[in-house]
C-alpha cells in the first residue's frame, strides 16, 4: 500500500488526529478552570504534561502512518502475483553449479563461495526436487536445503544448517489455495516458533525464486511477481521479475548466452540483475543484488565458476 493511502486509512480506521487531540487538551476547560482557582501550579503542570503527552502521541501516529507497509507489519507488500501457473518444474535437471561470490558491507569485501546441487528425489510418495546450497563464509559453513514439488516447484520443506539453525514445513496448496509453514529456528542458543498462513502459492526464499523464474517460458519482456516467504520475520514478499534481453556472458565455466533479469523483492528490500542461461535449465551464471539493511546496505556478487550437468531437458 502507497505511503499516503496507509496514512488515509490509518485516519480512517479513527487513529487520533491533531483536532482531536487539541480536543484531549482543551476539552476539559471548565474542570481545569475550577481546579486552576483551588491549585494554580499544580492543575497548569498536569495541563502542560497532557499536551505535551498528546503532541507527542499524535506525532508518533504520523511517522508510523507514512512507513512503508513492509515495515509497518509483519507482512510486506506481496500483492496481487503472476505466474505461478507457468512454473514448469521438469525444465530442470540434476547439476552441481559453483560460484565465486563476494558480499561487500559498508564498502568492506568479504569472499565467498558457494555449491548448488539439484537432484530428483522421492518424499512422502511425491516426485521432488532437493536443492542443496552450500555457502563458505567467514564465520563458517551454511548449508540451505529446499525440498519442492517437482512440477510446480511449490516447496515441501527447508532445512538450515550453521550458526542459524531451521526447520520448517510447508503444507498445501489447499482447495482454497492457502498454504502454510510452520517449524522452528534457532539462534544464539534461542529458539523461536515459525506459523505462518500463507494466502496463495509462496515460495521459500533464497534462491527459491530465481529458480522458479527461470523454470517458466522466458523471452524479452516477459514478467512475473512471485510470493516469498521470508521466515526471518515471518512476512510474506512480493518478488517482481522482468526479462529486459539478452547477453553473452563469459565465466570461468565458459561463455553463456543468458537471457537479462532485472529483479526486485519486497518493494525495495532486494534489487539487482541476474543472468540466466537460455537454454534449459536455466540455472543463473551471474548475480548482482543489492540488500538494504539496518546496518546499511549489502552487495552480493556472484559468477558460476565450474558446472556439472548430468542431464539437459529440451529447450522451450
Amino acid at each position: 500500500m502507497p505511503d499516503a493511502d496507509v496514512a488515509r486509512a490509518g485516519h480512517a480506521r479513527g487513529a487520533p488526529g491533531m483536532s482531536s487531540l487539541t480536543g484531549f487538551c482543551t476539552g476539559r476547560r471548565a474542570n481545569t478552570f475550577h481546579a486552576l482557582s483551588s491549585s494554580p501550579r499544580l492543575a497548569m503542570s498536569r495541563l502542560l504534561f497532557r499536551c505535551v503527552l498528546a503532541l507527542f502521541f499524535a506525532a508518533f501516529l504520523s511517522a508510523a502512518a507514512t512507513v512503508p507497509a513492509a515495515a509497518q507489519g509483519p507482512d510486506g507488500p506481496s500483492g496481487d502475483t503472476d505466474g505461478f501457473e507457468k512454473i514448469d518444474g521438469t525444465k530442470l535437471a540434476p547439476a552441481t553449479l559453483s560460484y565465486d561470490a563476494t558480499m561487500k558491507i559498508d564498502g568492506r569485501p568479504r569472499d565467498l563461495s558457494s555449491t548448488q546441487t539439484f537432484a530428483r528425489t522421492a518424499t512422502g510418495g511425491a516426485d521432488t526436487w532437493t536443492l542443496v546450497n552450500t555457502i563458505e563464509t567467514p564465520g563458517g559453513l551454511r548449508t540451505d536445503s529446499l525440498i519442492v514439488d517437482r512440477s510446480s516447484l511449490l516447496p515441501i520443506s527447508r532445512h538450515l544448517r550453521g550458526r542459524v539453525v531451521m526447520d520448517l514445513t510447508y503444507t498445501g496448496p489447499s482447495t482454497a489455495g492457502g498454504m502454510a509453514a510452520s517449524g522452528t529456528m534457532k539462534r544464539r542458543g534461542q529458539s523461536k516458533p515459525i506459523s505462518k498462513d500463507l494466502d496463495g502459492p509462496t515460495l521459500a526464499g533464497g534462491v527459491h525464486d530465481v529458480v522458479a523464474f527461470g523454470a517458466m517460458p522466458l523471452e524479452p519482456g516477459f514478467r512475473a511477481a512471485l510470493r516469498v516467504f521470508s521466515p526471518q520475520d515471518q512476512s510474506v514478499k512480493r518478488a517482481e521479475f522482468e526479462v529486459t534481453g539478452t547477453e553473452t556472458v563469459e565465466t570461468p565455466a565458459g561463455t553463456f548466452e543468458t537471457y537479462v533479469v532485472d529483479l526486485n523483492v519486497g518493494g525495495g528490500y532486494i534489487t539487482g540483475t541476474v543472468h540466466l542461461r537460455k537454454t534449459a535449465p536455466r540455472y543463473y551464471v551471474k548475480w548482482a543484488t543489492e540488500v538494504a539493511t539496518g546496518q546499511g546496505t549489502r552487495t552480493i556478487r556472484q559468477t558460476l565458476s565450474s558446472m556439472e550437468m548430468q542431464a539437459s531437458p529440451d529447450a522451450k
